[in-house]
């Protein structure tokens, strides 16, 4: 029998689909059975690239158009693999060919399509800080405050000693699946303007209302960080910090010595705040990198059973 040099029938033989949660990628397998026009050499690796290109390239994409209105419109071809069928003389071989996505499927009143997870934890574990006055301050802090006269409230300082108190904080920390392939929207999401975001966004306060927090810079984004999932997607994760005092401290002013200047009773005679100032930007946007960003928060906001809009 001559050596094979192409597919001459082809026929879809078993499928199987299966669908997760929102947690859990989609699958779909698909079995061909092929039939060369001639011997394939099973260890010859340009014949066996015949055979499993009944399937085309791994990567990719199972529809011709790339959706996020269809169960499957976002899954590409992830891994292939061919058998050979007894007593054919290696020219039939049954080839199996798995796909999946990450993206999810939502249903919710107006909303109905893929989306890709994001996920959020949320920690409250106090701060232990120096406390010299304690509330009711006349001056109380909020963000990139540095006051120069006393901010008020009780002194609660021995001879120029702080006391340590312990005072409201929490973290929150959102995670979101990127897919870089740029489908199907064309959007420029690239490792290199993943990780930009990420940078752009480390260190800045809140500008407007942001998920559980709808005050103005109320929260920071502090760090950032992208990690590679596998294939097309990324993971880009973004910590925040919510803190009672806003992140300042309390600061005596000090004497020639580098003291805590006292009054007549020996406590600090003067005790401000000080902070790092940092700017503002709106921290909403870290959403654009997800499929959909108004579905993305509207998660953040509420968990994976999302009310929409």
């Amino acid at each position: 029998m001559a050596t094979a040099t192409a597919i001459s029938r082809s026929a879809i033989t078993a499928q199987n689909f299966s669908e997760g949660g929102p947690s859990q990628a989609s699958t779909y397998s698909v079995v061909r059975r092929v039939t060369m026009n001639g011997t394939v050499d099973v260890e010859n690796a340009t014949q066996m690239a015949l055979v499993l290109g009944a399937f085309g390239a791994p990567l990719s994409s199972l529809r011709t158009t790339m959706l996020l209105t269809e169960r499957m419109g976002m899954m590409r071809l992830r891994t292939l693999s061919a058998t050979p069928v007894p007593n054919t003389e290696s020219s039939v071989f049954d080839v199996t060919a798995k796909y999946d996505q990450l993206y999810t499927w939502n249903k919710a009143t107006g909303l109905t399509k893929l989306q890709l997870p994001v996920e959020v934890d949320l920690d409250a574990t106090p701060r232990s800080v120096l406390m010299y006055r304690s509330p009711s301050f006349s001056t109380s802090p909020s963000a990139n405050l540095n006051t120069t006269t006393d901010i008020g409230g009780t002194k609660v300082d021995y001879a120029g000693k702080p006391i340590q108190a312990l005072i409201s904080q929490m973290t929150m920390r959102i995670s979101m699946i990127v897919d870089c392939s740029n489908e199907p929207t064309g959007a420029a999401r690239t490792l290199v303007t993943v990780f930009d975001k990420v940078s752009t966004y480390s260190n800045k306060w809140n500008s407007t209302a942001f998920p559980h927090f709808s005050a103005a810079s109320s929260v920071l984004c502090e760090t950032g960080s992208v990690s590679h999932v596998r294939d097309e997607y990324y993971r880009a994760t973004f910590n925040f910090r919510w803190d009672q005092w806003f992140l300042c401290e309390q600061q005596p002013k000090t004497d020639v010595w580098g003291k805590a200047a006292l009054d007549a009773s020996g406590a600090a005679n003067t005790v401000t705040w000080k902070s790092n100032v940092r700017s503002a930007i709106d921290l909403n946007t870290i959403f654009d990198l997800s499929s959909d960003s108004t579905v993305a928060k509207q998660i953040a906001r509420e968990g994976s059973f999302i009310t929409y809009p």
